[in-house]
C-alpha cells in the first residue's frame, strides 16, 4: 500500500479532520481498484481450465474423425 502525503498548504486549508477523512477516501478508492485484479492463482487456475478444455477438444476431433470415416466407409460400401 503506497503511502500517502498529503502537502502542508492543502493540510491547512483542509484541517486535520477533513485531511484524515480524506485519506481514508482515497484508501478506499485504492482498495477497491486492487480486487478487480487478477493474482497470479487466478492466472493459474485459468491456464489450467484452458489446457483442460483444449484436450477435451483434441479428443473431440479424433472422435469426429473416426466417425466421418466409419460414415464415409459405409457409403463408399454401399457404392461400390
Amino acid at each position: 500500500m503506497p503511502v500517502l502525503t498529503i502537502p502542508k498548504p492543502l493540510r491547512d486549508k483542509l484541517g486535520e479532520d477533513a485531511t484524515e477523512s480524506l485519506i481514508v477516501v482515497l484508501n478506499k478508492i485504492e482498495e477497491s481498484s486492487q480486487k478487480g485484479l487478477a493474482t497470479k492463482e487466478d492466472i493459474h487456475t485459468l491456464e489450467l481450465r484452458i489446457a483442460r478444455i483444449e484436450s477435451d477438444l483434441r479428443l473431440v476431433k479424433w472422435m469426429l474423425g473416426i466417425i466421418i470415416a466409419g460414415i464415409l466407409s459405409l457409403i463408399l460400401k454401399t457404392f461400390f
